[in-house]
């Protein structure tokens, strides 16, 4: 519905202008034709651009929040609460003990003792202990946390699909009506490799690597 639009506005606003003219008593000029040579080739260029699903697909990988990966989350979160929480426990244990008996009778017999006891002793233990929360299969919270990433999705798809178009629309204009003005160019210019940049941000370099694939390493 944009383009229609658009073609209406500009149909009023040419129809006003030249009505104002005319009430002046001044033939309106013709309005520059289109320079279609140009316009095929911007056909053929966004033809063979990537389209805007294969971008989006794209930033939904690289933010791995793709449709499968969130019903991958989803599922594991939903029965997460079959798997036991484990705790396992190790001790060890040691001790000597040393006795000495000295018999005041015998002490002459025996300077140095009469009975000796030397007493060594190790212990390990080993314990292991499984958890389950059944309840978290009625209700369980991470669901929810998962389920969050649906809107992480919504966001990043329109945005991906609003740069992805203002692109377009920017490089028919560059096209098709530059600015005559030398700074207004170099702004475009800016605005446009702003955009461009913005995307592979999004979709870790896909665009600026699939732009070079297809146009032979001349990504513009």
């Amino acid at each position: 519905m944009r383009r229609p639009i658009t073609l209406a506005i500009a149909l009023v606003a040419l129809a006003a202008s030249g009505s104002e003219a005319l009430a002046q008593g001044v033939t309106p000029p013709a309005p520059p034709r289109p320079n279609m040579k140009v316009i095929r080739q911007l056909r053929v260029r966004f033809e063979r651009e990537p389209t805007v699903r294969e971008v989006q697909q794209a930033a939904l990988r690289f933010f791995k929040v793709h449709p499968e990966r969130v019903a991958g989350y989803r599922a594991g979160a939903a029965w997460k609460a079959l798997v036991p929480d484990v705790e396992v426990t190790f001790n060890t244990e040691r001790g000597t003990n040393d006795r000495t008996l000295i018999d005041a009778i015998y002490r002459q017999a025996f300077p140095g003792g009469k009975e000796f006891e030397n007493t060594r002793r190790s212990g390990y233990t080993l314990g292991v202990r499984a958890h389950w929360s059944f309840d978290r299969l009625v209700f369980n919270a991470e669901v929810l946390d998962v389920t969050s990433l649906v809107g992480v999705q919504e966001g990043l798809l329109r945005e991906i699909t609003s740069l992805y178009f203002t692109r377009r629309r920017l490089m028919t204009i560059m096209a098709l009506n530059p600015p005559k003005d030398p700074g207004e160019q170099i702004t475009e210019s800016i605005r446009l490799d702003e955009i461009s940049a913005n995307l592979d941000a999004l979709t870790g370099g896909y665009l600026t690597q699939e732009l070079k694939k297809r146009f032979r390493g001349r990504a513009k």
